[in-house]
């Protein structure tokens, strides 16, 4: 995943100030959400973006900025008064009150800490399973989204060709290889009166990418009148071909 990839992690609730820009986003969410008028983060939230094994624990602690305005705190700033959320229990879950984190699949999390009762996110940071050191095997859900031929090519670490395939158009595939410190995925576009395929792109999954996922979406994504691009996505669960 790449930090890359991290959608829907955001709940229908107030995530404030730095989050501003995605409230138009959250509307489309139930509404009986939250609604925050402070727009401010007030609490640090530590540790800050942990990062954890599958069965890991940690214990999460909120602290209130000196400068907070006084009406963006909660009437209990105690721990106490204090709850922990996780936007994905299937991949973090965590004890609301105590704030403990649990590892359960790989991927990633975001983490709030909100006011116990009712209220918007006080602070908030995400949370990274890693995939387990034991995991050698790399999935590439190649798909291709546009009318014409492509072909696909994954190199390993040292530029090596792994595995190549060319497709028809709205074809997809799956490969399962060995995994590698870090890989690349390259894409050509048959286009019409073109004499030979045209590249449209080249992009790196690194070795920190690959703790995160090893299940990776690769997608030749039409964009109307312009060159069709190659677009890479993390997926979490990892799944099989």
């Amino acid at each position: 995943m790449t930090e890359s990839t991290v959608v829907g992690y955001f709940p229908c609730m107030g995530i404030r100030r730095w989050a501003a820009a995605i409230l138009a986003v959250l509307g489309a969410c139930n509404s009986d959400r939250i609604v925050d008028n402070c727009f401010i983060l007030v609490a640090q939230v530590t540790p800050a973006g942990p990062r954890l094994n599958l069965g890991d624990t940690v214990t999460m602690r909120a602290t209130f900025y000196p400068d907070a305005p006084p009406a963006c705190l909660p009437p209990d700033t105690t721990a106490a008064g204090l709850r922990w959320i996780s936007s994905n229990s299937a991949t973090v879950a965590v004890d609301a009150e105590l704030g403990r984190l649990t590892a359960v699949r790989p991927g990633v999390t975001q983490i709030m800490v909100v006011p116990a009762g009712s209220g918007g996110a006080l602070g908030t940071t995400f949370a990274r399973v890693l995939e387990p050191p034991s995991a050698d095997s790399l999935i590439s859900l190649i798909e291709n989204k546009t009318p014409d031929s492509a072909t696909v090519v994954l190199e390993d670490a040292t530029g090596a060709i792994v595995r190549s395939v060319t497709l028809a158009a709205a074809r997809s595939t799956c490969w399962n290889t060995a995994l590698s410190d870090s890989v690349r995925y390259r894409a050509s576009l048959y286009l019409p009166a073109q004499p030979s395929a045209t590249p449209i792109g080249a992009k790196w999954v690194v070795h920190s990418a690959l703790s995160l996922s090893h299940t990776w979406r690769v997608a030749i994504d039409p964009q109307g009148s312009a060159t069709p691009t190659l677009d890479l996505a993390g997926l979490s669960p990892d799944r099989g071909c």
